[in-house]
């Protein structure tokens, strides 16, 4: 997390989105917990949590801790299964994102998706698995093309594979921004989405190789 912290540093970014499995199970440690928001405490930039396959939002979530009781005031984290908007009003930005609760083939990431948001720059956050062709595999939150090129969002954050991919339909924009910090026997620099949102240009976005 230190590194995540220092390049969010460097690049000067808006925000920090962390689309789900910030921790790796329920097992982990008040002491973690709490080195994790005092990094995130060392940022100005607003951080979105999404809440994922590993760190779910159910009645024994980490998020449910008193160790998060009183958390830093740049982090914002979904707390609703059923999807909510976290809003900056001054910055012109939305954020939409499902919490999961249950990892399983009911849980839909991005359906129902929410209305169109206007005059404001709509950024989706889903946590679950791309499935490229529509099988009824019966896999755990599954993200459809269908739903991502209907989708109402100018971006859309993925979580849960460890992978830079981008699973992009048409013009509707979605990535997986994989690991910051490279996994198993991988070595190098973790990747992690830069996202740019212009006025003139719209969404541009790209791999960033992770500096820190």
């Amino acid at each position: 997390m230190q590194k995540v912290v220092c390049e969010t540093i460097l690049l000067r970014a808006d925000f920090l989105l962390l689309a789900g499995d910030v921790f790796d199970n329920e097992r982990i440690s008040d002491e973690t917990v709490n080195f994790f928001l005092n990094e995130i405490s060392k940022l100005e930039t607003p951080v979105i949590l999404l809440p994922g396959n590993h760190d779910l939002m159910h009645d024994t979530s980490i998020y449910k801790r008193e160790v998060f009781r009183d958390p830093p005031n740049n982090l914002f984290i979904f707390k609703e299964e059923n999807g909510e908007i976290i809003e900056f009003d001054d910055q012109g930005i939305k954020f939409w994102g499902k919490a999961m609760s249950e990892h399983s083939p009911s849980f839909q990431p991005l359906s129902p998706l929410p209305h169109p948001e206007r005059n404001t720059w709509f950024i989706g956050m889903a946590h679950g698995h791309f499935e490229a062709i529509e099988t009824n595999s019966g896999r755990s939150s599954l993200i459809s093309p269908a739903e991502i090129n209907k989708s109402p969002f100018n971006y859309i954050a993925l979580g849960h594979w460890d992978l830079y991919t981008d699973v992009s339909q048409e013009q509707n924009l979605a990535v997986y921004s994989g690991c910051p910090m490279t996994v198993g026997d991988k070595s190098g620099p973790g990747f992690v989405s830069l996202v740019d949102l212009d006025p003139e240009k719209g969404t541009l976005y790209d791999k960033w190789s992770m500096k820190s």
